[in-house]
């Protein structure tokens, strides 16, 4: 009796420090009908979301921790079977400063600054775990610490942290931050890319010992570097290394350090897109790199209550050979078809007079649109959008992209982007609206432009006109897109 005792004892001991991933912080009830909340757009159910810090494919589930809580950032964690429907899963890391019970403190550093997220198996994860066991390790800036480990391997449910934090960059406050790991095939050394007096370069054979490789004087937060072909092909691969803004740079990357071939250009040009990250690539389902950012660039808000900020929809990354130079481009996720409701919207070939609206009849607050212009022999100044209040146009003869906002807010946006028709002279722009999101590809991909917009509440008129002359529409297709929350109690 009495060994059963002390077993019941350290049993229930162990049961009160064993620490739950989905550790829920937010309202039972959420509905997922706020103004300005994103349908199709992630957002957490409660609080501040930014920074996407680590997104790992494990267990057949798409994995997403990114940096929740305004005051003091924690690892907010959220799940997928097709990236499109997220399960909102709480929060996975719990620093030492957390405003949650402090039962629930499962991780290193005063807070949990940006990181990347891997999957591990085989001698390294027996260092890091003590089992054999395949393990996500999410690796992460420890403020007053440094670069710290925490591990899971059973697919989420609990986050451990590791014995010996931090790794490697010990700090007193929150520099040098924001490690960005990937495994490089050809030396088989585990890769850091951290924001240190701009890049700095470090490699490990265990994730645990870390040297000091190079340092390049280029970026500014959250660097991410990931490999691709050029053009598609496989004969002519390309390094890319980009920082929280999106700025990137082409070159090669040898195992010590990265060569750039061009000077810097931007992967998106809104003015709410900060902190990307792709997928770790070696055990993803798929060869396409796959990519999600903040949607926003601390912007101030649109006025949500409840939840602060989104993601933006996750989208496939290449590289072109584009106006004489290499380009990323960016492109939504097939699976973003599978939200389309309804019968689509269908405009054919018809000539747009100034004055017209061809969208008059149209009404939407959640749609993805493709238009496609023909610019040869027309006189007109500008093509003319308008959602809801929100208006923006294309500059004809100066080839820019500018989106408005109402008075006070306009500070926010960048103006005048440049965008060009193709060498035939044909316009194409795709544009994914939400409740108060907006993003825009155009060139392939070459072109993209994500926002953070208050969208009028209740308003789903839209317009499409022309100013100054006529404009040839070769054709226009818009689908409703429908939403990935559960259904509203609401509805």
């Amino acid at each position: 009796m009495k060994q059963l005792i002390i077993a019941f004892v350290i049993a229930i001991a162990l049961q009160a420090t064993t620490v739950q991933a989905q550790y829920d912080p937010h309202p039972k009830k959420v509905t997922y009908t706020e103004n300005f909340r994103g349908q199709f757009h992630f957002s957490p159910k409660s609080e501040w979301m930014n920074d996407i810090n680590a997104l790992m494919y494990h267990d057949g589930k798409y994995h997403m921790i990114y940096q929740w809580g305004k005051k003091i950032r924690h690892g907010g964690y959220a799940t997928s079977k097709d990236l499109i429907h997220w399960n909102d899963e709480g929060v996975a890391l719990i620093p030492q400063k957390t405003f949650l019970p402090k039962k629930t403190i499962n991780v290193s550093g005063n807070e949990v600054y940006s990181g990347c997220g891997v999957v591990v198996s085989g001698e390294t994860v027996e260092k890091i775990t003590g089992s054999k066991k395949e393990a996500m390790v999410a690796i992460y800036t420890g403020t007053a610490c440094g670069t710290c480990l925490a591990w899971s391997n059973d697919g989420g449910k609990t986050w451990h942290d590791y014995k010996a934090n931090p790794v490697a960059n010990p700090t007193r406050g929150t520099s040098p931050r924001d490690p960005h790991v990937f495994w490089h095939a050809p030396s088989k050394t585990w890769i850091n890319a951290i924001y240190q007096g701009g890049t700095t370069f470090y490699g490990s054979k265990d994730l645990i010992k870390w040297e000091k490789l190079s340092n390049i004087r280029f970026g500014y937060e959250c660097p991410d570097i990931y490999e691709l072909p050029l053009d598609g092909d496989k004969k002519k691969m390309k390094w890319v290394l980009q920082d929280a803004d999106g700025s990137y740079l082409v070159g090669q990357f040898d195992g010590k350090q990265f060569i750039k071939e061009q000077e810097a250009v931007l992967m998106d040009n809104g003015r709410d897109f900060y902190a990307a990250q792709t997928f770790f690539r070696p055990n993803m389902p798929t060869d396409k790199l796959l990519q999600i950012a903040w949607n926003d660039r601390w912007n101030g808000g649109v006025g949500e209550k409840g939840w602060e900020r989104n993601a933006t929809i996750p989208v496939v990354v290449g590289l072109v050979s584009y106006d004489g130079a290499m380009r990323i481009t960016r492109t939504p996720i097939e699976g973003l078809k599978k939200l389309y409701k309804g019968k689509p919207t269908k405009l054919d070939k018809q000539i747009i007079k100034p004055g017209a609206n061809i969208l008059k009849d149209a009404k939407s607050k959640t749609f993805d649109m493709t238009a496609v212009f023909d610019l040869n022999d027309t006189s007109a100044k500008s093509i003319d959008f308008r959602i809801a209040q929100i208006a923006f146009k294309y500059d004809i003869a100066n080839k820019q992209m500018c989106v408005g906002l109402p008075r006070g807010k306009a500070k926010y946006l960048k103006k005048n982007l440049t965008l060009s028709p193709d060498k035939n002279g044909i316009l194409t722009i795709r544009m994914l609206v939400d409740w108060a999101q907006l993003e825009i590809f155009s060139a392939g991909g070459v072109f993209s432009a994500s926002y953070h917009l208050p969208f009028k509440p209740g308003d789903s008129s839209l317009g499409l006109t022309v100013t100054g002359g006529d404009v040839k529409l070769v054709s226009m297709t818009m689908h409703e897109v429908g939403r990935i929350w559960p259904k509203a109690e609401k509805e």
